[in-house]
């Protein structure tokens, strides 16, 4: 008998953001050509947040996020990876029914 896999649906929304890392100061420069990024925004209830950094002639090395709340409700980062030599993307979703305050960092190399 084959078992069969059955997925609920979330109903969850899903919101994209995409910044340039020349259109923005760096929040910290990390000397030797490294600089950090830190963009804060809010996500939703029950939502999948895509972020994604362009590092325009700079080179993401590293993305990572920080959430509100984090000790006390869920969030799970469903992806984070070098989507090419310039650009990282974050993905994170907020199963909770509140919105809440989300940072992505994003370390970046000349």
């Amino acid at each position: 008998m084959k078992k069969v896999l059955v997925l609920k649906k979330t109903n969850a929304r899903i919101k994209k953001v995409r910044v340039i890392a020349n259109r923005a100061k760096p929040t910290q420069n990390l000397g030797d050509g490294f600089f950090r990024f830190v963009y804060s925004r809010t996500i939703g209830p029950n939502t999948y947040f895509t972020f994604t950094f362009n590092g325009g002639t700079l080179k993401p090395v590293s993305g990572g996020w920080w959430i509100e709340r984090n000790n006390s409700l869920p969030a799970y980062a469903t992806a984070n990876y070098s989507l090419n030599d310039n650009q990282w993307v974050v993905v994170v979703y907020n199963p909770t029914n509140i919105s809440r305050q989300i940072a992505f960092t994003f370390i970046a190399k000349t």
